[in-house]
């Protein structure tokens, strides 16, 4: 047996292909079944309040079934459903899964550092102390004092919930784009150099974030609150763009045809955009490519499958304070001393 880009599971063989991914398929199906009686079960016997009394205090839980649906998405579905479409289309031995399991790089051991940190929410303590408390300033007092500054609010809550889901998509990926754009100029590129950073493609990549970066919440969340997102619409927002984003970083080799041109960004043109020739001209910084058509930095060459990094220097694996502490350095006295790396 060989390994074939053109076989599923690397086979020359069409009938033993087949099989294999009729039984990820059919794994797939099963792991989608637990999971739906699981979340049933959930939702059945889960009330959405809770009240505590621990030790002479009282404690209000509220919005239960939004909390479980957000913590829980990201691992128990969205990861496994990546890893499954991605070994679909490229084959078992080329998919993250199995080179997480048995070839890892010190860039996917990074990756998978910042992942199973991010999940335990450890990053997110760093993330307030770095800075400092930027994040909960932005989306806790600001955010819910917008509309009363303003005396102007919008509700799109009368609209279909799918209408509300593409409406708050676009505007999302509108100041995401910009957020992106802003993460590549000068003050802000240390930070977003660590998403960069990764010499290897998987679909834990998309986790490689440093935990100081800070302007999403003011260029995103802001105005999506003052746009009238209400808090479950934007949690399925996240689990859509989350999800677009595992696979934008995955081993598929493909530009998604007329889908990747104009409606979400695809791998092809997401690897262009992580390119480490910095000669040529970056682009492609939305995740819904018609940001990207519309302001002049849309380039649809996604033939190429150019090699990605940056020219700074990283030590990579698990052990990821060093390149995270000096990458915080270089933002703080970047605004002081102008590097070119």
């Amino acid at each position: 047996m060989t390994h074939t880009a053109d076989g599923l599971l690397g086979s020359d063989d069409p009938k033993r292909a087949g099989l294999g991914r009729a039984a990820i398929l059919g794994a797939l199906g099963v792991y989608a079944g637990l999971l739906a009686l699981g979340w049933w079960a959930l939702m059945r016997f889960t009330p959405d309040d809770v009240s505590l009394s621990l030790a002479g205090r009282h404690l209000e839980v509220h919005n239960v079934h939004d909390r479980l649906l957000r913590d829980g998405a990201v691992i128990l579905t969205l990861l496994p459903l990546a890893f499954w479409i991605e070994c679909l289309v490229v084959g078992w031995e080329r998919c993250s899964l199995r080179r997480l399991f048995a070839d890892r790089t010190p860039s996917l051991k990074t990756d998978l550092s910042v992942l199973v940190l991010g999940q335990g929410h450890v990053l997110d303590l760093v993330s307030k102390v770095l800075t400092l408390g930027a994040g909960v300033f932005a989306s806790v007092w600001l955010r819910d004092r917008i509309a009363a500054a303003t005396g102007f609010q919008v509700d799109a809550s009368a609209l279909p919930f799918l209408v509300q889901l593409v409406i708050y998509f676009y505007a999302y990926t509108f100041f995401d784009y910009w957020t992106h754009r802003f993460d590549h100029g000068r003050f802000f590129w240390p930070l977003h150099r660590y998403h960069h950073s990764a010499r290897d493609f998987g679909v834990v990549t998309a986790a490689r974030q440093h935990p100081a970066a800070f302007l999403g919440p003011f260029i995103v969340n802001l105005p999506m609150a003052f746009l009238g997102a209400s808090p479950s619409v934007m949690i399925w927002v996240n689990v859509l763009v989350t999800g677009i984003g595992f696979l934008i970083h995955s081993e598929i080799k493909s530009d998604w045809g007329w889908v990747g041109r104009w409606i979400v960004q695809s791998p092809l043109h997401h690897r262009l955009h992580h390119k480490l020739d910095m000669t040529e001209k970056t682009g492609h910084f939305g995740l819904a490519p018609i940001w990207d058509r519309l302001f002049g930095t849309w380039y649809d060459n996604a033939h190429k499958y150019p090699e990605i990094g940056v020219s700074a220097p990283y030590r990579h694996g698990y052990f990821i304070v060093p390149d995270m502490a000096r990458d915080y350095w270089h933002f703080w006295s970047g605004w002081f001393i102008r590097r070119t790396e």
